[in-house]
């Protein structure tokens, strides 16, 4: 009993001293003195980093690139807020929101100390307004639909067709967009109509301009040469037919006879 007890005794004492080896030796000492220091340099980032957001919160927001959205508009899409820690906004998060709209194509975030938000954006070029099931909806070059409108834009073209073709309504858009970017009627009401591409007609006012497929371009400038010498010399025209590469067909309005 005596010789258990003594055994006992010297291994509580050999590890009594094992564990103050461990404490005492200068590894372990170097060991703990690291955790120690991590702890104290994680600490102090976490304190730096709340005071630096803190001071650094968000007093100016720079919109650049809009035209048809407001600043206002844009700051509400990017769900950013004055006050708020520049350092916790994420640069992608408010590019992602800000993507969902249709009206924007591109936009790229930067972020300047002390607390200034600049968002550059590029906008969808808006090119005519689509008749659809009596709505009005501005598209553009794309033939995204960009918004929902309640009244006509003067200054745009207006697309009707007489049925769900995306092939022709790309070949509308191809007018749409030079009549507006050469800005052809002086915001004139102009309304393009057509059931098949062979058919593209052009209602300027109330004159008919029987366009027909492709060359546009050649096709408008012939039809404002000869709307001068219409005016000028007084005629009533029913349509104008430019479908014909050689002619151009001017169709006056006939005489009633009563």
């Amino acid at each position: 009993m005596r010789r258990k007890h003594r055994r006992k005794k010297n291994r509580f004492k050999k590890a009594s001293m094992n564990i103050w080896d461990i404490l005492l030796h200068p590894l372990f000492k170097i060991i703990v003195s690291g955790v120690l220091a991590v702890g104290i340099v994680t600490a102090g980032s976490i304190m730096l980093y709340r005071t630096l957001q803190k001071t650094f919160t968000i007093n100016k927001i720079v919109v650049s690139g809009n035209r048809h959205l407001t600043g206002g508009d844009i700051i509400a899409l990017a769900r950013i807020r004055r006050g708020e820690s520049l350092l916790s906004l994420r640069s992608a998060q408010v590019e992602k929101s800000l993507m969902k709209s249709p009206w924007i194509k591109d936009v790229s975030i930067r972020k300047e100390l002390p607390g200034t938000v600049i968002i550059r954006l590029r906008e969808a070029e808006p090119v005519a307004i689509l008749k659809k099931r009596k709505a009005l909806y501005i598209i553009s070059r794309e033939g995204i639909v960009l918004d929902r409108i309640k009244e006509k834009e003067s200054f745009l073209p207006v697309i009707t067709l007489k049925r769900n073709d995306k092939t022709l309504l790309r070949e509308v858009i191809r007018l749409a967009r030079i009549i507006k970017n050469d800005n052809l009627f002086n915001d004139r009401k102009v309304e393009i109509r057509a059931g098949k591409q062979e058919d593209i007609t052009l209602v300027v006012d109330d004159l008919i301009i029987k366009v027909g497929k492709g060359d546009y371009k050649k096709k408008l400038v012939r039809l404002l040469e000869i709307e001068k010498q219409i005016v000028r010399r007084g005629i009533p025209v029913e349509y104008i037919d430019l479908r014909f590469s050689r002619r151009v067909i001017v169709h006056p309005v006939k005489e009633r006879i009563n």
